[in-house]
């Protein structure tokens, strides 16, 4: 163990210091017979032993014994963390590969894939099974997680069709039998969707694809991360179950340009004022913008007790389904076009 975390040590000196180049061959070779299971046959573990202890031998004699059986230990540690911090880089590459995320449990704390609200993990993680003494369940969740982004691989080189993963009634923001189908798994509270939307009207995105949604709440640990972002999907579906006839931009899209593009009178963004109100509060502001949007007081009240039944929490529960397990997305936004599903804020230039 001493002799392999010896030439870990002076693999990373030497990259900073000439000075212990010429120690990294003996090293190496005393590695490689102990990985291959054969002794040592040179006397670098005691030369390396003798320069370390040689200070302590010298003021302390009586201390050496313990600084030897420490330096011991100590190896074992670097060891460990090597292979670890080797494990972690290998895990995180794999992960941004596959989901645009290093960090499956947390895409939103991966500085190095697109920005995005993370769909949150409820399994334990390793440290967090350890502190609770799990070690079977620490190492059984960590390498089934591994497991699962490996078996993810052939989905990341596949050709994604956007027809494939429609969801029920379907609404467009603009409609031509010309263009391709792009398809988006948005959360209306979510301020990164917020943001693709703008960076699709820049782009005129809409203009050469149509494209429809799929409105996914994002749970947190209590009820939903954004605290209506229910409320306002179940009306969105309830209005795709009930379109409205003669309208240039379907109702529910026009709901949903609302929260993205346009502000409060108070100056705030639509989104953030939903987002901080209550549920009452909420649905009185949706049901105002449906009579502003030209429905009647009784196709309000149509939408406002479909919104609340069975058939929209069933949809709601597809389209859960249908993100989690066929798309299999950890980042909101996603957006399927073009043969390729982009997960996170897609730019302006990746958009046209």
């Amino acid at each position: 163990m001493f002799c392999i975390a010896a030439f870990i040590v002076l693999v990373i000196m030497a990259a900073f210091s000439a000075r212990y180049r010429r120690y990294v061959g003996k090293a190496w070779n005393c590695t490689w017979r102990r990985v291959t299971f054969r002794p040592c046959d040179t006397t670098f573990k005691q030369d390396i032993k003798d320069h370390l202890l040689a200070p302590i031998a010298v003021r302390r004699p009586g201390l050496v014994r313990p600084a030897s059986i420490a330096l011991e230990i100590l190896a074992v540690l670097v060891i460990l963390t090597t292979i670890w911090s080797g494990y972690t880089v290998v895990k995180s590459a794999v992960n941004l590969y596959v989901y645009g995320t290093c960090n499956k449990q947390d895409s939103a704390s991966c500085t190095l894939g697109a920005e995005a609200c993370s769909i949150p993990d409820e399994t334990p993680g390793f440290m967090e099974s350890l502190g609770e003494f799990d070690v079977l369940g620490a190492f059984g969740n960590e390498f089934g997680s591994l497991g699962e982004t490996f078996a993810a691989i052939p989905a990341r080189l596949q050709t994604w069709t956007a027809e494939d993963y429609l969801p029920a009634n379907a609404s467009y923001l603009t409609e031509d039998a010309a263009n391709p189908i792009a398809v988006e798994v948005i959360d209306p509270g979510c301020t990164f969707c917020k943001a693709l939307f703008q960076n699709i009207e820049e782009s005129g995105f809409e203009q050469t694809h149509n494209l429809t949604y799929i409105a996914y709440p994002i749970a947190g640990t209590e009820g939903y991360k954004f605290p209506n972002s229910l409320l306002v999907t179940q009306y969105l579906e309830a209005l795709r179950l009930h379109p409205q006839g003669g309208a240039e931009t379907p109702v529910d899209w026009q709901v949903l340009e609302r929260i993205f593009t346009e502000k409060a009178e108070t100056g705030l963004p639509w989104q953030e004022t939903i987002n901080s109100m209550d549920a009452d509060e909420a649905t009185a502001t949706l049901v105002d913008w449906l009579e502003e949007f030209g429905l009647s007081a009784d196709q309000i009240d149509v939408i406002v007790t479909e919104a609340g039944s069975d058939t929209v929490a069933d949809i709601i529960a597809t389209n859960k389904t249908l993100v989690e397990e066929k798309i299999a997305t950890v980042k909101i936004p996603t957006i399927i076009f073009d043969g390729r599903r982009h997960d996170g804020l897609v730019s302006v230039d990746g958009l046209q």
